[in-house]
């Protein structure tokens, strides 16, 4: 076997396995291309969340710059509405310090007063009781005028009172002529 001049036997054999091994390096090599395009749409993917991700944060940023802005303005504006409420505040103390001491003195009058009607009530407690008092002896009474009229009105009505009416007109006659 002459190194120069391989035998095509073994040459056709030689080329065989490389063409068997460039097969196999091939289909290595699309399965690789399989993964590699997958992993590379998904790298695609990514990317392009990625940017609308970005996209959406500098929004956000400038949304937040803005808002930042209007926050400051406010607090500008707070600010003075808290200088003016603390003016406020102080008029409100000295209106305050006056209204307590008017009714401080209110208090006092009321507390007066409070005792004044409390005289005036018992005052009229007793007179109350005495008024009770003087109406029951007073409907006594009139039940006792009643009683006896009603007592009267027999008597007047019975048969004695009018068969002894002459004894009593003598009677009326006699101490007529004596005074």
């Amino acid at each position: 076997m002459n190194p120069a001049h391989p035998d095509p036997g073994e040459m056709l054999q030689r080329v065989r396995q490389q063409l068997i091994l460039a097969q196999v390096r091939i289909m290595e090599l699309e399965d690789t291309r399989d993964e590699t395009g997958a992993r590379l749409g998904e790298n695609e993917r990514l990317l392009q969340a990625a940017l609308t991700l970005a996209d959406q944060k500098l929004d956000e940023a400038a949304h937040a710059d803005k808002i930042r802005a209007d926050l400051q303005a406010q607090f500008v504006q707070l600010q003075q509405i808290q200088q003016a409420a603390h003016a406020a505040l102080a008029a409100a103390q000295v209106r305050l310090a006056q209204a307590e001491q008017a009714i401080a003195v209110e208090k006092q009058i009321s507390a007066d007063l409070a005792a004044q009607l409390r005289q005036v009530r018992e005052t009229e407690s007793k007179l109350t009781t005495q008024l009770h008092d003087i109406t029951a002896a007073s409907d006594a009474r009139q039940q006792r005028i009643g009683q006896l009229d009603v007592e009267i009105r027999a008597m007047k009505s019975s048969r004695s009172w009018r068969w002894t009416a002459w004894l009593r007109s003598l009677e009326r006659t006699f101490r007529g002529s004596r005074s």
